[in-house]
C-alpha cells in the first residue's frame, strides 16, 4: 500500500524506510561496538570522572530509541518541524546535544568539561567547536542530500582529527601491546561524535534539511568520512588558532591544567 505524506510531497511505504546500512557500514553493529569499548574503558580505568558522566550513556539511549521509533514507526517524518524551522532545530539540537555530551567529561576531575580544569572557561571554550561543528554539517547535509546513517560516518571522520591528532588517544592505543583494541576505539569515538552531529536527524526530517535545487549523485561512506576529516580539521585549527586565544583574553579565562 502506498500512501501520501502529510504534506503531500511524495509517495512513502507503510513501512519504515530507514536504512541503518549493512555487512561492515551497518550502524547497529558500529553502536554496539562503541558500547563496548565505553564499558571496558569504564570499568577499566581510575581516572577522574564527571558527576553527570551519564549524560553520555543517555545520548546513546536516546539513539537507539530514536533508531528503532524510525523504522518502526517512522518517527522523523510524524514530528512535524515546518520546513524555514528545519535548519535552526538542527543546529539548536547539535548544540544541546554537544553541551549533554560535555557534561560527561572532565579534564581533572575538579570541573566538567573537557576543554579546561574549570567548568565555566571549559564551556566557553566548547562553544568554538560545536557551534562551527552544527553549523557545517547542516550545511553538508544540505549540499549532500545525507541521511542518517551517512551523517553517522561523517561524525566519524570529524572524530578522528580528535582521536589522532590533537589527544591522540586513537594513536596512542594503535601503538601500544593493546592495539587490537583500536577498531573498538574507532567505533567508539564515531558513536560518541554522531550522538550529536547525526543523532538530531532522527527527530527532524532530513530530508527538510536538503537544498531542493541540487540532484546529488550517491556518495559513498569513504567520501563522507573523508570530508568530515577535513572539515573538522579546519574547524580545529580555527578554534586553536584564533576562537581560543580571543574567548581567552575577552573572558580572561584562567590558564589550562
Amino acid at each position: 500500500m502506498v500512501v501520501w505524506d502529510a504534506q503531500g510531497r511524495r509517495p512513502m511505504s507503510t513501512e519504515s524506510e530507514a536504512d541503518y546500512g549493512r555487512g561492515i557500514w551497518n550502524v547497529w553493529l558500529w553502536i554496539a561496538i562503541g558500547l563496548i569499548f565505553w564499558g571496558l574503558s569504564f570499568f577499566s580505568s581510575s581516572g577522574p570522572r564527571s558527576p553527570y558522566w551519564a549524560s553520555e550513556l543517555l545520548l546513546y539511549a536516546l539513539m537507539l530509541v530514536g533508531m528503532w521509533a524510525n523504522r518502526k514507526h517512522q518517527l522523523s517524518k510524524r514530528i512535524r518541524v515546518p520546513k524555514p524551522l528545519a535548519p535552526l532545530a538542527y543546529v539548536f539540537l547539535v548544540w544541546l546535544f554537544g553541551m549533554l555530551f560535555e557534561l560527561s567529561l572532565t579534564v581533572t576531575g575538579e570541573g566538567v568539561g573537557g576543554m579546561h580544569s574549570e567548568t565555566w572557561p571549559s564551556f566557553i571554550l566548547a562553544q568554538g567547536d560545536y557551534i562551527l561543528i552544527a553549523v557545517v554539517s547542516y550545511l553538508v547535509i544540505r549540499r549532500t542530500h545525507a541521511g542518517f546513517r551517512d551523517t553517522f560516518f561523517f561524525a566519524g571522520g570529524m572524530s578522528l582529527t580528535e582521536g589522532l591528532i590533537f589527544t591522540g588517544v586513537l594513536s596512542s592505543l594503535i601503538v601500544s601491546p593493546l592495539f587490537w583494541l583500536a577498531p573498538l576505539g574507532l567505533a567508539y569515538y564515531t558513536l560518541a561524535y554522531a550522538s550529536f552531529v547525526a543523532l538530531p536527524l532522527l527527530f527532524i526530517d532530513g530530508e527538510l534539511l536538503w537544498k531542493n535545487s541540487l540532484q546529488p549523485k550517491k556518495r559513498t561512506i569513504l567520501f563522507y568520512w573523508a570530508l568530515g576529516f577535513g572539515l573538522a580539521f579546519a574547524i580545529r585549527l580555527f578554534w586553536g588558532l584564533l576562537y581560543g586565544p580571543f574567548v581567552t583574553q575577552l573572558f580572561r579565562l584562567p590558564p589550562g591544567p
